[in-house]
């Protein structure tokens, strides 16, 4: 290690002191008070950061001093041993700078590495107070997030039970909805078979009787009456394929789903006198009954509920048939109603049992509306083996 030019002057000094202080003793009698210049000297080297330095300048010192014993000046009068004891007597001076010093180097170095020794203490245990903290506030802020969980969990659950009811008084309103209409529909074909069918065939059969009779008449009145009987066939045949035609339409099992609403969309527009424009995509394969059934019936009750509430000049029917699902849409310009009301079903019948109907079969049902603005009603209904909608 290289020294430095302040430690090569100071050495320089004590080597220059060191040797007028030696030849002074060799010719001026100062007793013990040379040991205290050398003591000088020996503090004058503690200033060097080693422990060498100062042990060699105490030891060169301690020479010197005791080689003036034997070659210094001498007076008869004094003994030999005493200036031999003063010599030995100023060593004190000479070492106790040293050993005062390295001991307090000592010490130091002692109160030095306790100091480090503590702040590597204090560091370490700043360090897991800093990791206790750390996990207190990371298990705070999981605590926090749990209990925020645990409030939307218990929100949404609240939530779905309130759906859930919601569902079963919408399902209770349409059991009780559908049954009443049921015994409607079953008083009204009962009507119409007792008061209308019944009583055509009576009349039917009040002819034939005649006819068996020879009451008719002539053979130009009997062929007449057959002819009126044959005409009146037809009508109570018609009439009856009618009736058999709304609980299930033969023409999806003759021709399927689309041509089927197709009828019932020349049927609609030729029985309201509204233009209907109708946009179709048949399938590759055979929609199962069961969906096309499902699809057509919600057709038939879209438009009948335009007829009777929309008051629409146009409508637009897109049944869009592909591999995957089977989609169709009724829009019209009609004046629309309250979207709360088409999402709760209130007091609409029609649109509870469509709702229940897509349900069924795993479908969905989307209806856009608003006062003035008209109707979009959208149903999807996934075909086997498509994508889920």
């Amino acid at each position: 290690m290289t020294t430095p030019p302040s430690h090569r002057l100071l050495l320089l000094a004590i080597v220059l002191l060191g040797i007028g202080l030696y030849t002074l003793d060799l010719y001026l009698p100062l007793g013990i008070g040379n040991g205290v210049l050398y003591g000088g000297l020996v503090v004058l080297s503690l200033a060097f950061p080693d422990r060498t330095t100062p042990i060699l300048v105490a030891s060169t010192c301690s020479v010197l001093a005791l080689s003036d014993v034997f070659l210094g000046v001498t007076f008869a009068n004094v003994p030999f041993w005493m200036g031999l004891s003063n010599r030995l007597f100023s060593l004190t001076a000479i070492w106790f700078p040293v050993i005062y010093a390295f001991q307090r180097r000592k010490i130091e170095e002692a109160l030095r590495s306790a100091h480090d020794e503590l702040e590597v203490r204090v560091g370490e245990r700043t360090r897991e107070l800093a990791l206790v903290n750390q996990a207190l506030v990371e298990e705070i802020g999981e605590r926090m997030e749990t209990e925020r969980f645990l409030r939307e969990s218990e929100s949404s659950l609240k939530e779905s039970q309130e759906k859930l009811q919601h569902s079963r008084e919408e399902l209770r309103a349409l059991a009780g909805q559908l049954l009443t209409a049921q015994e409607g529909e079953r008083r009204r074909i009962a009507r119409d078979l007792h008061d209308d069918v019944n009583q055509r065939l009576a009349m039917l059969a009040m002819d034939l009787r005649r006819i068996e009779k020879g009451e008719a008449g002539d053979l130009a009145a009997i062929e007449g009456l057959v002819r009126s009987i044959t005409r009146r066939l037809t009508t109570v045949s018609d009439d009856v394929r009618q009736m058999a035609y709304r609980f299930h339409p033969s023409i999806l099992d003759d021709l399927g789903l689309v041509k089927a609403v197709r009828r019932l969309v020349d049927d609609f527009s030729a029985s309201t006198k509204t233009e209907v424009v109708y946009v179709h995509h048949d399938a590759v394969s055979p929609v199962p009954t069961e969906l096309a059934t499902c699809v057509y019936r919600i057709a038939q009750e879209g438009l009948n509920n335009v007829a009777r509430h929309a008051q629409a000049t146009e409508v637009e029917v897109e049944l869009i048939c592909d591999e995957e699902v089977i989609t169709l849409s009724i829009r019209d310009n009609g004046v629309g109603f309250d979207s709360q009301q088409a999402s709760q079903g209130l007091g609409r019948l029609g649109l509870l049992s469509m709702k229940e109907r897509v349900r069924l079969v795993r479908g969905t049902l989307t209806v856009s509306t608003a006062p003035g603005r008209g109707t979009h009603l959208e149903v999807c209904v996934p075909l086997p083996g498509g994508a889920h909608v």
